[in-house]
């Protein structure tokens, strides 16, 4: 059974990755089959409309890389603005809406104010939902993530680290 982890932000030096790696180094650590993605290197020549005219186009590439690598994903959303990144809602769009189909998504959110990307989440789960793909109800917020990081901008905070643990539990028996 092979997972993508997904940090889903295009922001140099963003936090979100952070937590993104908890998660691929959990479900390593359990014997599951992990490719890490992320959104760094959205190429920029691919910024433009041609991604809805042209079947063939490198931001449409870019994303069916992202979500045709498996059928288990775990997107790790920080907020921007109060919801999901655009450049995540921007690579979904450029991607053939079938290949999300009954695929499964747990979501993580990362937020540096007190609600974790709840909405957000929400957000995006509605997108998910609009191509019938399956999103697990467990969604996990991470709020005031600075709060969170050692001295070394690691995520070892024990609460946190479990918190991962039990989602993945919790998503491993959905797909089951």
């Amino acid at each position: 059974m092979k997972f993508t982890i997904l940090s889903a932000t295009n922001r140099l030096g963003n936090l979100t990755e952070k937590v993104a790696l908890k998660y691929a180094e959990n479900l390593s650590s359990k014997g599951f089959e992990v490719d890490y993605k992320d959104l760094t290197n959205v190429p920029s020549e691919a910024l433009n409309d041609g991604m809805y005219r042209k079947p063939a186009h490198p931001l449409r590439d870019f994303g069916h890389d992202i979500f045709l690598s498996s059928d288990y994903f775990i997107l790790v959303i920080p907020e921007y603005n109060g919801s999901f990144p655009g450049i995540l809602k921007l690579v979904v769009d450029a991607c053939d809406p079938n290949i999300f189909k009954n695929k499964r998504f747990a979501l993580a959110g990362v937020a540096s104010g007190r609600a974790g990307n709840l909405r957000g989440m929400d957000h995006f789960t509605a997108v998910l939902h609009y191509f019938q793909a399956e999103v697990y109800s467990v969604k996990q917020p991470f709020s005031q993530i600075r709060g969170l990081l050692d001295a070394n901008q690691d995520l070892n905070d024990e609460n946190s680290l479990q918190m991962i643990d039990n989602q993945i539990k919790g998503f491993l028996n959905f797909i089951k």
